[in-house]
């Protein structure tokens, strides 16, 4: 799993908001794809998958500020289709 961090935007900035997610978890991602809308005081950014894989989770809603180095969502950078899920006892 890749995890995708908020960076730093600006020198001063220590948080972001989410504004806008552009893909749902279980979407292809594509490395250099934009993946979610950040906005901080100084800049609005869209920030670009770090690999190539499937969106796994988000871990941060629209709207919520966090502060930097914050995981928001999580990449499946396997290789092949991703893992089925299963009920409990692996029904």
């Amino acid at each position: 799993m890749i995890d995708v961090e908020l960076p730093r935007l600006a020198d001063a900035e220590v948080e972001g908001t989410v504004g806008r997610w552009l893909k749902r978890p279980g979407d292809m991602v594509t490395r250099g794809e934009p993946l979610v809308e950040v906005e901080t005081d100084k800049v609005n950014a869209e920030l670009e998958a770090p690999a190539d894989g499937v969106l796994a989770e988000v871990l941060v809603s629209e709207g919520e500020t966090v502060p930097v180095g914050r995981v928001l969502a999580r990449i499946d950078d396997r290789p092949g289709p991703p893992p089925v899920a299963t009920g409990i006892g692996g029904r």
